[in-house]
């Protein structure tokens, strides 16, 4: 069964520190980045949103496509836009860049929704991680508000007794190695990507069946 929530995939950031087109084209391992996220977020929840500038960029890919209501070329604005377009009470956001989305943490993340939440995001040694996390629709009017006020950066619009942390400890017995918090901002961090995707499918290939 799939969850009764939005999966959505913020992809309109303008890849300044990353030559040779967008990231989420690159492909790591045997599929592009853009479409292991879309495959993995399309068997977990009813309806997947990629939010962009360009929407020509997509065309030819089988994904439902928005842009920014408020196209300030911002990661709140695209939070906003899967919020607004989303069908469903709550979504789950990631960035376009993360290659190892794991679904362990999703699935651990969207378990924790609960009366009296409006944000559910991991809390790891690095700080919070806002682009792995979970939000309900009542999000809105505070993001538009700050939106308004040109405050960009996402935890501005936190009411904190209306968030729940997920503490580190929690994520490293899902995913140990903490890669669903990789990005790749750099061809040096694709290169490390594709190399640890060739690490992870030599390990499963190792791997005795249980059949």
């Amino acid at each position: 069964m799939k969850y009764n929530c939005t999966g959505v995939i913020l992809a309109g950031g303008k890849n300044s520190r990353f030559p040779g087109g967008k990231k989420a084209f690159h492909r790591v391992g045997d599929d592009m980045i853009l479409t292991h996220i879309h495959a993995l977020f399309s068997k977990l929840f009813k309806e997947v949103i990629i939010v962009v500038n360009d929407p020509k960029d997509f065309i030819g890919l089988d994904m439902m496509v928005v842009t920014d209501i408020h196209p300030l070329g911002c990661a709140l604005a695209g939070l906003h836009a899967g919020l607004f377009y989303a069908s469903n009470p709550w979504v789950y956001v990631t960035a376009c860049d993360v290659p190892f989305v794991n679904e362990r943490v999703i699935r651990y993340l969207i378990d924790q929704r609960e009366p009296g939440v409006e944000v559910i995001l991991p809390f790891t040694d690095g700080g919070m991680e806002p682009l792995a996390a979970v939000y309900s629709r009542e999000c809105i009017p505070l993001i538009e508000n700050n939106l308004e006020k040109k405050i960009f950066m996402i935890k501005k619009f936190f009411r904190k007794k209306k968030v729940k942390e997920i503490p580190v400890s929690d994520l490293k017995k899902l995913d140990p190695s903490m890669r669903f918090m990789f990005n790749v901002n750099t061809l040096e961090d694709l290169k490390m990507a594709r190399s640890l995707a060739k690490q992870i499918k030599s390990m499963e290939d190792d791997t005795p069946s249980k059949i």
